[in-house]
């Protein structure tokens, strides 16, 4: 047994060249049964096994930085500096994150869980290596899914342009969660010789001779070499761009690694690697089923299949709902972005493939897509987790905003996240997309109203968002939910003399039943819309309760609660106790969602105490 007496970088170095592939055998096996125990993402890890441990035997870092991009891939990394003994505690809470985090380890260079950042992110190391006069490496591993995202293309069309040493390498497995979408992704996978691209160079240039400006884009193609052209080919276009290529390289055969990276060590400047990897690699299953055993839940090693069967979720509603809706009318289009199964449209995308479009990792392109759909007629659906909408927050204020567009978000993954940590928490969502005038927000608590508020935004003309929790949909009082669902209006669940509690989402489930248990005498609104908020209600209540609590799933900075209290402030109702019981301005540890919603009290017995604390 190799992997037991690895402790540390040190440790892999004693080790010969005959016998890494051996402790590779080793570590693929624990991450298999250590993964199948607490979850996480396997399949990536299992492909770069074989690379990870080269880099580290032939490298040193931390003085040479590594850095992921988005760093699901870094399992072997984190073995081979120290953690090994931590797996138990992987992805849980207080325990080892399933990203690179720099309070474990020197070793972690960049905190990430965000697609394409690495390049950006290297560039700035490499620079400063150079300014300060620092020595070492620095090696960004960049998967090809990866690679078609915006941000990695503008960095790579700024980097070709400087003269820093770097190393790129293209782990190419032709998969990111879902197989890999675009132009750019057929390329990298696509072998090209020097005539076929010489031909092609020339027969572009003449196609853009015939355009308006003609002279001046190919003066700008051959000048400045724009970040498309960089990926024609593995090797040819790289090397024009300034890069010295290298590859493509079995990512796991131990000779072509070591020879290869024995040689980009020996050199300076701009240096890419390609290394074509298997995703799940030693595991048939994962092999097998890549997009599966991406991110999985904790499984039965011998099956593959969940150790827990899943109960309905909102996604999978998410995702029935606009079948059934498709099959009715066919301006109905999905967007996702690179998120076909994740966000319940994998039966869409088999029965509609012609108004189903998955993007890639483009989440500002997709957004800016839909409005071009919607202005010319269609009913686009864009399909992302909260934490990823993030990254075309301009294209929503720009593009969806200002024209007031009829664009459909369904915003998967909205407020506390579970294993995944702080980068992928949606907590932010209410705050940024409340203040853009013309969007509509909706949260639902249950099947129906999910339903409900569905069919409202298909109808309405104009923007809406549908936000929903990674949660198994939980039955519930049917007085919870209105019988009729109107954007704008808030459904009174209950009506008391001198307490009010106004919340949304399927928080309001504990809170009722919290109600119930303390026997608490007060009022309880669904807000059902989040924006806009229903102030005639509000202000109705507000004016006839003396204590006035306001719970929600979200950070409590630009929240619903802090529009709340405008509109009391607008109104001059301004003589009552007011709480807001929200999320802390912070970013948020990993953990179950079970053990998020306790450590801020936003399960039941948490909001039983809240309650208690605040009206007594």
């Amino acid at each position: 047994m190799y992997l037991e007496n690895i402790n540390s970088i040190d440790d892999l170095k004693k080790l010969s060249v005959e016998e890494l592939p051996i402790l590779a055998s080793e570590i693929r096996e624990f991450l298999i049964k250590s993964v199948s125990e607490t979850g996480g993402h396997l399949g990536s890890n299992l492909g770069v096994v074989d690379l990870t441990i080269v880099l580290h035997y032939l490298f040193n870092s931390p003085r040479d930085a590594f850095i992921f991009d988005v760093g699901h891939q870094a399992y072997t990394h984190k073995i081979l500096t120290g953690r090994k003994n931590r797996f138990n505690t992987l992805r849980k809470y207080k325990g080892l994150s399933g990203f690179p985090k720099r309070e474990e380890s020197e070793h972690d260079i960049e905190e990430t869980g965000h697609s394409s950042t690495s390049l950006s992110f290297s560039y700035g190391v490499a620079s400063a290596k150079k300014i300060l006069g620092y020595s070492g490496e620095v090696i960004a591993i960049i998967g090809d899914g990866a690679m078609t995202g915006g941000m990695a293309l503008e960095a790579m069309n700024n980097i070709a342009h400087t003269d820093k040493d770097m190393i790129i390498i293209l782990n190419n497995n032709e998969m990111s969660i879902g197989k890999n979408i675009g132009a750019i992704s057929k390329f990298l996978n696509t072998t090209l010789n020097d005539s076929i691209i010489q031909d092609a160079s020339y027969k572009l240039k003449n196609l853009v001779s015939t355009l308006p400006f003609g002279d001046i884009a190919n003066e700008f193609i051959d000048r400045g070499k724009g970040a498309i052209r960089s990926f024609v080919a593995p090797g040819i276009a790289f090397s024009g761009l300034g890069f010295k290529y290298f590859g493509p390289v079995d990512g796991h055969n131990y000779e072509e690694l070591i020879e290869t990276f024995e040689k980009v060590k020996s050199i300076h400047g701009l240096r890419i690697v390609q290394v074509n990897t298997i995703k799940g690699k030693g595991y048939t299953i994962a092999e097998e089923n890549p997009t599966k055993f991406h991110g999985i839940a904790p499984f039965d090693i011998e099956t593959g299949e969940l150790k827990k069967k899943s109960s309905k979720t909102f996604s999978n509603l998410a995702g029935e709902c606009i079948v059934d809706a498709a099959k009715e009318d066919k301006r109905i289009i999905a967007i996702t972005a690179a998120m076909e199964s994740g966000t319940g449209l994998s039966e869409y995308a088999k029965l509609f493939k012609d108004r189903y479009f998955d993007v890639g990792i483009a989440e500002q392109h997709s957004v800016t897509f839909a409005v071009g759909l919607a202005e010319s007629g269609l009913i686009p659906y864009v399909y992302l987790y909260s934490t990823f909408l993030q990254r075309a927050y301009d294209q929503v204020i720009h593009d969806v905003g200002i024209m007031n567009a009829n664009v459909k978000f369904m915003i998967d993954r909205a407020g506390l996240v579970p294993e995944d940590g702080d980068t992928h928490q949606g907590v932010y969502d209410i705050s940024f997309l409340s203040i853009i005038p013309n969007i509509v927000i909706m949260a639902p608590v249950a099947e129906k109203d999910f339903k409900d508020m569905f069919i409202t935004s298909y109808k309405y003309n104009g923007p809406t968002v549908m936000r929903y929790n990674k949660s198994s949909i939980r039955e519930c009082d049917k007085t919870i939910i209105p019988d009729k669902f109107e954007i704008g209006k808030a459904h009174i669940i209950r009506e008391g003399k001198k307490n009010c509690i106004i919340s949304y989402g399927q928080t309001l489930i504990d809170i009722v039943d919290a109600v119930d248990e303390i026997n608490l005498d007060t009022t309880i609104i669904n807000l059902c819309t989040l924006n806009p908020l229903d102030e005639k209600t509000i202000i109705d209540i507000a004016k006839k309760s003396d204590n006035i609590l306001i719970i929600e799933e979200s950070v409590k900075r630009g929240g619903v609660g802090s529009a709340i209290l405008n509109i009391l402030s607008d109104n001059e109702i301004c003589n009552k106790k007011t709480k807001i019981h929200a999320l802390p301005n912070k970013f948020f540890e990993t953990a179950t969602r079970d053990e998020l919603l306790n450590i801020y009290k936003l399960n039941k017995e948490g909001i039983k105490e809240i309650i208690n604390n605040f009206f007594n």
